[in-house]
C-alpha cells in the first residue's frame, strides 16, 4: 500500500503543477488580450476556472498527506497521549467516511456532466467536474493510509514529568 500511495502522491503533485501552469497561462493570455487586442477571447475565463478546479482537486490529497490542513494543536497538545491517539483515530475515521460519501456523489456528478457541454470551450462538463472526483479519491486514499498508520501506532506512554501549559 505504501508504494501505491507514494506513486499516487507523485502523480497528483505533477498534475497539480501542470494544472497550475495551465491556470497561470490562461490568465496571462487574458491579460495580454485585454491590454493589446481589441477583444479578449471568451474561452480564457472558462479555461482558467477548469484549470483552477483541477489544481485544487489534485492538491487536496497530498495536502492531507503532508498535514497542511488546519489543526487545533492548542487543545490537542494538552491531552494525554492516549486521548491524542483516540482523537486522531476518530478524526481519521470520520475523514474516511466523509470522503467516501463525497467520492460517490462526485462520481455521479461527473457522470451527469457528460450530458452537458461547456459554453465557451465546447467540451463535456464532465472534464472540469472530474476535478471533484479526483479530490474525493485522492483525499480518500490518503485518509485511509493515514487511518491505517494511526491504528498501527500505539499511544506513547504518559510522561512522568508534568507538561507545561
Amino acid at each position: 500500500m505504501r508504494s501505491f500511495v507514494k506513486i499516487i502522491g507523485t502523480l497528483l503533485k505533477w498534475a497539480t503543477l501542470f494544472s497550475t501552469v495551465g491556470f497561470v497561462a490562461a490568465i496571462l493570455v487574458q491579460i495580454f488580450a485585454r491590454l493589446f487586442l481589441p477583444t479578449a477571447p471568451s474561452w480564457t475565463e472558462e479555461a482558467a476556472r477548469v484549470f483552477f478546479v483541477l489544481a485544487i482537486g489534485c492538491a487536496a490529497g497530498p495536502a492531507l498527506r503532508s498535514g497542511e490542513y488546519v489543526q487545533f494543536d492548542f487543545f490537542f497538545q494538552r491531552m494525554s497521549p492516549r486521548w491524542q491517539h483516540r482523537l486522531a483515530l476518530l478524526i481519521d475515521a470520520l475523514t474516511v467516511v466523509l470522503f467516501a460519501l463525497f467520492t460517490v456523489y462526485a462520481a455521479a456528478f461527473t457522470w451527469m456532466g457528460w450530458a452537458e457541454s461547456s459554453p465557451s470551450l465546447k467540451f463535456p462538463m464532465a472534464i472540469p467536474f472530474v476535478g471533484m472526483l479526483v479530490l474525493g479519491l485522492s483525499v480518500l486514499i490518503f485518509a485511509v493510509d493515514r487511518l491505517v498508520r494511526t491504528i498501527g501506532r500505539r499511544p506513547r506512554a504518559v510522561e512522568a514529568t508534568k507538561r507545561t501549559p
